[in-house]
């Protein structure tokens, strides 16, 4: 039996220094949730949208069972990606003022 705990520590420690693929999982489907949300451009990001995003936002869209098993592990992994959000105003062209949740998880609206 392969004890997956000691194979993913480092080299260093008497492991092999591989990564877990659960973690690897969520990284790279929390990196597509980025580029969905930050508006990238690609032919992925923009089937998506059209597909699933028609009239909210990512970080507002529910887990439907329609939903494909990609897409579902990318809602999954909108909580590590919310730790890692911060705003840049810069122009403050992109700002909703009353609608952006500036404290917690509301808006200035409600």
């Amino acid at each position: 039996m392969v004890v997956w705990d000691k194979v993913c520590q480092p080299k260093i420690l008497g492991g092999l220094g591989l990564r877990k693929t659960e973690a690897v999982k969520l990284a790279f489907h929390t990196k597509l949730a980025w580029k969905v949300l930050w508006r990238t451009e690609g032919s992925w990001t923009s089937i998506m949208k059209h597909k699933y995003l028609k009239s909210q936002g990512l970080l507002k869209s529910k887990i439907q069972s329609l939903h494909s098993p990609v897409w579902k592990s990318v809602l999954k992994s909108r909580d590590l990606l919310r730790k890692g959000i911060r705003w840049s105003v810069g122009k403050g062209d992109r700002i909703m003022f009353w609608w952006d949740n500036w404290c917690d998880s509301t808006n200035l609206w409600n």
